[in-house]
């Protein structure tokens, strides 16, 4: 019976080792695998697929675009008017059976904003009625071209938004890939922070217990007043709660963590912070530069103005005279055989120019313009503003670094000062040599200097991600940042 309870304690513990994999996380490992594994990395591939394919599409529109158009079999039968040899109109009624189809191609011009299309088709119809009969028209070729006159060309607009949109394709997905290095730095420190408060409230715990323990023993002999070991046992029972509310935060950190970067929930995650910083030359100017050359959101800037342009190209053509020119030339010809259909061709020549004048509108073409007029102008103050705002987020997280750099050196001798003055307390009080009041202050001290060092190193990298992003360049390898090559 012995036996069998070691056999399942022993595959107890085997199963739950396979279940649980236990993996070494230092900030770059985590950045990279959350790159490759995220959602948001996901999220973030789709967005670029899904743009490269929108720019591809309008790209290919610039192509010989070849169609089938094909009118499927059809039936009618109405009463129709048949003219008599005296003159006279006699209504009789008839079926008709048709059907029709063609192939044709067509090439825009963009610089003209007109189209060329090359055209062939076949059409029968089968009537029936009081004589039967079925034709055959043919159309072998037929040359059109379109041409719009005094309205605003509209593709060779769109082609300067889309070049835009093409150049900073990539730069958009470098711009992702850093905001989920930003989030995901902000995570690893918060659960990291949150682990270090498990096992600081827990040290704090075991140290009140001993202190508590000692009080006792003091209050005991006279040595202490009741006032210093309540105080005492105070302390240690909120150790406890704090202990309490620290492991719960730290389970949910975790967690949360882990959903960001895509990692398997049974994991067992051992991070390891980056205790010191990259020696970095930087300066808010060349920053800038960077900024103003590689972060798509001043492009976009560019794009939402030319935007404006073409709403109010769009409203002034409306409101004024257009024009289109249509001309073809084709050959066609009609028999009741097939064969004969495509012989003795005829020619089929159409040259026409279409205008459209407004008139009068009640007044709806100027409202529109004005309106197209008021947009344009609140998308540039938007605009401008929103480029004055990146480049002051961008100069002040340059001198945010900068400062935090200073800031990490500090706190790190402060951590060390307050960790010695700590064990320097926990000494003299064992042996009476200071009260308690004195003890919890060098606690104290020693808990916030030790926050305020990981919340400042946190500080440093999630502002380091964050000017990356904003820069799309690499201050520690001195290189531009494209993740698309890198991958």
């Amino acid at each position: 019976m012995k036996n069998i309870k070691y056999i399942l304690l022993i595959f107890f513990v085997v199963n739950s080792a396979i279940s649980e994999e236990s993996i070494d996380f230092n900030l770059n490992k985590c950045i990279e695998y959350a790159i490759k594994n995220s959602p948001s990395a996901k999220a973030a591939k789709a967005s670029f697929r899904a743009r490269t394919n929108r720019i591809k599409a309008f790209n290919s529109g610039f192509y010989p675009q070849l169609s089938f158009n094909t009118s499927l079999p059809g039936l009618s039968r109405e009463i129709i008017s048949v003219t008599q040899p005296d003159g006279s109109s006699l209504f009789q009624p008839q079926s008709q059976y048709f059907g029709s189809g063609g192939l044709s191609l067509s090439q825009v011009i963009a610089p003209l904003g007109s189209q060329f299309t090359v055209s062939t088709g076949l059409t029968r119809i089968d009537v029936f009625g009081t004589r039967d009969y079925s034709i055959w028209r043919t159309t072998p070729v037929m040359l059109s071209y379109n041409q719009p006159i005094f309205g605003y060309n509209s593709l060779k607009w769109e082609s300067k938004v889309q070049d835009i949109k093409e150049e900073i394709n990539d730069k958009e997905y470098s711009s992702e890939i850093e905001s989920i290095s930003m989030i995901v730095t902000q995570k690893f420190f918060d659960v990291y922070i949150a682990k270090m408060n498990v096992k600081n409230s827990m040290q704090n715990v075991n140290v009140n217990d001993t202190l508590y323990t000692i009080s006792k023993g003091r209050f005991e002999v006279g040595k202490i007043a009741e006032n210093d070991l309540l105080q005492s046992e105070l302390a240690f029972l909120n150790a406890k709660n704090s202990y309490q509310s620290a492991l719960l935060d730290y389970k949910q950190k975790s967690e949360e963590f882990q959903t960001a970067i895509g990692l398997n929930k049974n994991t067992i995650i051992n991070l390891i912070p980056p205790m010191s910083i990259p020696e970095l030359k930087i300066n808010e100017e060349f920053a800038l530069r960077q900024a103003l050359e590689n972060n798509p959101d001043f492009r976009n800037i560019e794009i939402e103005n030319l935007q404006a342009d073409i709403a109010l190209l769009s409203a002034e053509s409306s409101n004024s005279i257009s024009a289109n020119l249509n001309a073809s030339f084709g050959l066609n010809n009609s028999s009741d055989l097939l064969p004969n259909a495509y012989r003795e061709l005829l020619q089929q020549q159409r040259f026409d120019i279409t205008l459209q004048i407004p008139l009068y509108q009640f007044g709806k073409g100027n409202a529109l313009i004005e309106a197209a007029l008021q947009e344009k102008n609140r998308t540039q103050i938007n605009t401008e503003l929103r480029k004055k705002n990146l480049e002051i987020e961008v100069k002040y997280e340059t001198l945010r670094l900068i400062q935090l750099i200073n800031q990490v050196e500090i706190a790190a001798k402060a951590d060390t000062i307050a960790s010695r003055r700590f064990e320097v307390a926990i000494n003299r009080y064992y042996i009476g040599k200071i009260d308690l009041n004195s003890f919890f202050i060098a606690q104290n001290e020693k808990d916030t200097a030790f926050q305020s060092y990981i919340q400042i190193l946190k500080s440093f990298w999630t502002s380091y991600y964050n000017l990356r992003r904003q820069t799309l360049y690499d201050f520690e390898n001195n290189k531009k940042i494209n993740h698309l090559l890198e991958n």
